[in-house]
């Protein structure tokens, strides 16, 4: 399995069923600490290796810097064969982040597993919000 993986705004299905993806990013800034994130989006690709066909569950968490799930994703894909494709059976993503706790600033990533094999990426960075001098 090979995935492709990114943070974004908005993403969905264009008329011709390919995914669109707007919006993208990979950092966040807060005032403070414990920090909210009311709305994101999960988006890509998973493409899938030769036996891997039938419903296959996969889990995806979002760590925060010591390795602690802050955001868990259960869920499973049809994967059918591709026929008259030279490429792989693939699946599209588009999973809604809602109400987020981010525990502290650092590196966040997503950890993807299926049958076993785990993926890493992608890497979402959370700051601290610089304040504006007062006049």
């Amino acid at each position: 399995m090979e995935c492709t993986l990114f943070f974004c705004h908005r993403a969905g299905s264009d008329e011709s069923g390919q995914l669109e993806v707007r919006g993208i990013f990979d950092e966040l800034r807060a005032p403070s600490f414990p920090a909210r994130q009311p709305r994101m989006r999960l988006a890509g690709l998973l493409s899938w290796n030769d036996g891997e066909r039938g419903r296959v569950p996969f889990l995806i968490e979002l760590l925060d810097p010591g390795d602690k799930a802050v955001f868990t994703i259960q869920g499973f894909s049809e994967v059918e064969e591709s026929p008259g494709s030279a490429a792989p059976p693939r699946t599209q993503l588009n999973l809604p982040l809602e109400d987020v706790t981010f525990p502290e600033p650092g590196r966040y990533r997503v950890r993807l597993e299926v049958d076993g094999t785990q993926v890493y990426g992608p890497s979402l960075y959370l700051g601290k919000a610089h304040e504006s001098p007062v006049e």
